[in-house]
């Protein structure tokens, strides 16, 4: 269960990092929609998980407890580092930092850190949720089969 969240949470991250810099390199990171493409990544990421984990879990369960906590585990390996990276990149990044400020309804209060947050509970929530989904529908597929 551990490898699983490691392995898939390690690319999660990647691809949230590659997204980002990317979209910064070409002048679109201010574009507050883009993010839409981070939930894309994030739940492309837990599908891969939850599929793999579910392959080495051939016996059908009602307990979708386990697999919630795979969702959850591959997000935090993948969430949380993102957060960490985000904090030094707005940190060392102030012009960006202030583009983001003049955008934002709480302004001033802004900072590095609680944009990191609003990163960190967007992505544990957006987890347990689809975590949940996730499992459900592979658990219907492998029934149907």
């Amino acid at each position: 269960m551990k490898h699983i969240a490691i392995r898939y949470g390690l690319w999660m991250f990647l691809g949230f990092t590659v997204f980002f810099l990317a979209m910064h390199l070409l002048h679109l990171s201010e574009n507050y929609y883009l993010r839409v493409f981070n939930g894309v990544i994030h739940v492309g990421f837990l599908w891969l998980a939850l599929r793999a984990w579910v392959h080495e879990h051939p016996q059908p369960s009602d307990d979708y407890t386990s697999g919630v906590v795979v969702g959850m585990l591959t997000s935090l390996v993948g969430v949380i580092p993102f957060t960490i990276f985000m904090v030094l990149f707005l940190a060392y990044n102030p012009s960006f930092l202030a583009t983001i400020q003049s955008h934002s309804p709480i302004g001033q209060y802004f900072t590095p850190v609680t944009a990191s947050l609003f990163i960190l509970v967007e992505g544990i929530a957006m987890s347990l949720i689809m975590s949940y989904l996730l499992v459900r529908l592979l658990e219907m597929m492998r029934e149907r089969a």
